[in-house]
């Protein structure tokens, strides 16, 4: 009886627990929208501000757990200033946020409902940028765009959904362990490849590239899947992903030795690599990625 007791109190502080949580979200995303979604509309023509998918991965991929997440986001949209500013582009692009004198217990929870959701890839906003800077003549942050866009929304089936980038400990929509999961993984790991050389920012080269070349393996259910589809193709299945593989550890190693231009070269061959399978494959495995 007394363990039938410590269980059922469990559950009623497990289901409390749930609805505070449930409850904290709401309150977030009333505030954000009330307050954040006029600027950070990745719909919006011209952009006004970052869009969230991205606020949401560079924020994720500085800092270690939600705390840490909740404190850098809150520390900035308190009194925003440049040398607190994460994401530089857009400040260099769009500039400085203003100081919009929010409360700090409000933008905490705004900052706890950014790391819970689900953004999509901000397809539009990438597609956008992509012609403005082409205009201007900036082939480099074109290509930076263009490559976002062609992983992320020209490739995709669905545009999926995808919660972050470079940093491995946050969840994927996707169920776990699914080739969906694991090439929104991918694609978002890529994306902070490239936007990491953009900044000469190798050590987050370095952590991107490591998670691409130890990206999570397929359940064994997904495994049974791709053999039952690609059969015979399987082999120059596996040898495309070992390519991968290897020039990801070659990226990783070049970042931490400083050397930009192999990081550079290496990052080329990466998304030819990345593009041949995606050709080759693509269409016995649309299925799967569902």
């Amino acid at each position: 009886m007394k363990k039938i007791l410590m269980l059922a109190v469990a559950s009623v502080a497990m289901v409390s627990q749930a609805q505070a949580a449930d409850k904290s979200f709401a309150e977030g995303k009333k505030l954000f929208q009330e307050n954040c979604l006029v600027c950070h509309n990745a719909e919006l023509e011209p952009a006004q501000a970052p869009p969230m998918f991205v606020v949401q991965m560079k924020y994720k991929m500085a800092t270690k757990d939600k705390t840490s997440f909740v404190q850098r986001v809150t520390a900035f949209a308190t009194h925003p200033s440049k040398d607190k500013a994460i994401l530089k582009e857009p400040v260099e692009v769009l500039g400085l946020m203003p100081d919009m004198g929010f409360e700090e217990a409000d933008v905490r929870k705004i900052a706890a409902y950014i790391h819970d959701e689900t953004f999509s890839p901000p397809c539009h906003h990438w597609k956008s940028a992509m012609k403005r800077f082409k205009a201007k003549g900036d082939m480099q942050r074109y290509q930076s765009h263009k490559k976002r866009f062609d992983m992320m929304c020209s490739t995709s089936v669905d545009k999926p959904k995808v919660k972050h980038a470079g940093a491995r400990n946050t969840s994927i929509t996707a169920e776990e362990g699914s080739l969906k999961a694991i090439m929104q993984q991918l694609g978002m790991d890529y994306a902070a490849v490239d936007e990491a050389i953009l900044k000469e920012d190798l050590d987050t080269v370095a952590v991107a590239a490591h998670g691409i070349a130890f990206h999570d393996e397929p359940s064994l259910g997904t495994k049974m899947k791709l053999m039952g589809s690609l059969r015979s193709e399987m082999k120059g299945f596996k040898a495309k992903d070992e390519k991968v593989h290897h020039l990801a550890l070659d990226i990783e190693k070049a970042a931490k030795a400083n050397d930009m231009k192999t990081v550079i070269a290496k990052q080329s061959q990466m998304l030819s690599a990345c593009m041949a399978c995606h050709t080759s494959y693509r269409s016995r495995v649309i299925d799967i990625l569902k």
